[in-house]
């Protein structure tokens, strides 16, 4: 599925005209510094190289919209994770998405366990996760590009939906 409808937001493949909210938004520290692969300062040539990967993971990478304004990302391509610019925080978007992605996961037949994680501090993170689904399965030390060096990481894994995710179908 490459697009997925929420009551509020449209979940959707990153495309060329995204490039500049991507950079914005990604070339916030506060973003960056919370998780594994972004780069800081985020340029707009990682904004089109992201763009770029999308096209290759369609149906597992989606831009996050509300009101047809950017929001961030969310996908799973080795593992499931999101990010939000950081006016989209708070408002339950992180969720909502996440909601939508995973019931999306598990209604194929050979769905498998989603993995995920957030790093020491990332409270906020944590929340999401437990929220959908996702159990604490370990640790590990993780690279932060944005920090430049390896860093205390919580390991989640996802083995059924919520259960209060519904098939984007019932929406």
């Amino acid at each position: 599925m490459h697009r997925i409808e929420t009551p509020r937001l449209v979940l959707r493949p990153l495309t060329s005209k995204d490039v500049d909210a991507i950079t914005h938004a990604a070339n916030d520290f506060e973003v960056a510094r919370w998780l594994t692969r972004m780069p800081h300062p985020y340029s707009k040539t990682d904004a089109e190289t992201l763009v770029a990967a999308g096209r290759v993971h369609l149906g597992r990478v989606w831009g996050i919209t509300r009101d047809r304004g950017f929001c961030g990302l969310i996908g799973k391509v080795g593992a499931f994770g999101y990010w939000l610019g950081r006016d989209h925080w708070g408002h339950g978007c992180a969720t909502e998405a996440g909601r939508a992605v995973i019931a999306v996961h598990f209604d194929a037949a050979d769905a498998k366990p989603l993995v995920a994680g957030y790093f020491e501090g990332n409270h906020r993170s944590r929340r999401v996760l437990e929220k959908l689904g996702f159990r604490a399965n370990g640790e590990s030390l993780q690279e932060n590009r944005a920090l430049g060096r390896k860093l205390r990481h919580f390991d989640m894994i996802c083995e059924s939906p919520p259960r209060d995710a519904h098939s984007p179908s019932s929406w």
